[in-house]
């Protein structure tokens, strides 16, 4: 007993020593058990590294030069090297002190080509059929973020458009107003919002996404990880492979497997045959009472109608 005694408490120390670091959600083989509570409507813990680059994206977006982005991430410029075995191997000294140093393509307002209508009449032709207006552009440092518009302006163009008369055989000219959305102000933004979560889900502004928050049933599904996915869009365990069953057979979303279909005895009881007892070697039909139904005289359903025919 004393050595089972000394054992649980090293045990214990080592672990609480060496605690564990990994993220709570992910399946480690062999890991510790799940960090969360027991009750379902806890909130997940967040994904502090996701975290970390979200905010770092949103300050390198801010950044207007490369020295500017060395002292963000508190790196030398002179200590920095070519990395080996990429493409950069394939160039030599004289080509790589010709490179051009690539500048941020930072988010803002900038001129691109719009159509002046969305759903355009095919049987007309417009002059300009497009322009250039500036729209939101450039890129974000990170895949969950987009350049997005933060004020706008309506600003309406003149077009002219022409329509060809079958009967007359002639061009008929008119002008038409279009209105057309400018940006004026941009910004980073999260690429999902708070309206593309499901009811079985919560939004992380700061992680941008959607998060489940059925937190047992995914515990729950991870732990039948040979079987079994965690899917993050609908919140729900999946099969891994859907298996095509034979007659006779259904698959079991539960046990991912081909079963029989259950035979209900029901249907093999006295009451579903034809009135017959097979157990009695007369195979009389049963002696049942008839159904006695009164006949109403008074019923106007009843009385006699003429005949269409002979009227």
């Amino acid at each position: 007993m004393l050595f089972v005694a000394a054992l649980a408490v090293c045990c214990a120390s080592a672990l609480a020593a060496g605690g564990y670091h990994g993220n709570p959600r992910e399946v480690v083989f062999p890991g510790p058990i799940s960090s969360r509570s027991n009750g379902g409507a806890a909130a997940a813990a967040p994904d502090n590294q996701l975290v970390r680059s979200l905010e770092l994206a949103k300050q390198i977006n801010r950044v207007q030069s490369v020295e500017e982005f060395y002292k963000l991430i508190n790196v030398i410029p002179s200590e920095l090297s070519y990395s080996v075995g990429s493409v950069t191997d394939r160039f030599g000294g004289a080509e790589r002190s010709n490179a051009i140093v690539a500048k941020q393509a930072v988010c803002m307002p900038e001129l691109q080509v719009v159509p002046v209508l969305e759903n355009p009449d095919p049987a007309a032709v417009y002059y300009p059929s497009c322009v250039r207006i500036k729209r939101c552009g450039g890129c974000c440092n990170h895949e969950l973020l987009s350049c997005q518009p933060t004020a706008t302006e309506i600003r309406n163009y003149e077009i002219h458009v022409t329509k060809i008369e079958e009967d007359l055989g002639q061009y008929n000219a008119f002008k038409e107003i279009v209105p057309l959305e400018e940006h004026t102000a941009c910004k980073c933004h999260c690429k999902v919002k708070e309206k593309d979560c499901s009811e079985k889900q919560y939004y992380s502004e700061h992680e941008c996404r959607c998060i489940c928050k059925n937190l047992d049933e995914e515990d729950k599904c991870r732990q039948q990880n040979e079987k079994k996915y965690w899917n993050a869009s609908s919140c729900s365990c999946q099969c891994r492979k859907v298996e095509e069953c034979s007659t006779g057979f259904f698959f079991d979303q539960n046990l991912c497997s081909c079963k029989p279909l259950p035979i209900s005895r029901h249907w093999f009881s006295d009451e579903r045959r034809t009135g017959y007892n097979f157990r009695q070697p007369t195979g009389k039909p049963k002696e049942t009472p008839p159904v006695i139904v009164t006949l109403d005289a008074s019923d106007p359903r009843r009385k006699h109608k003429e005949d269409p025919e002979y009227k």
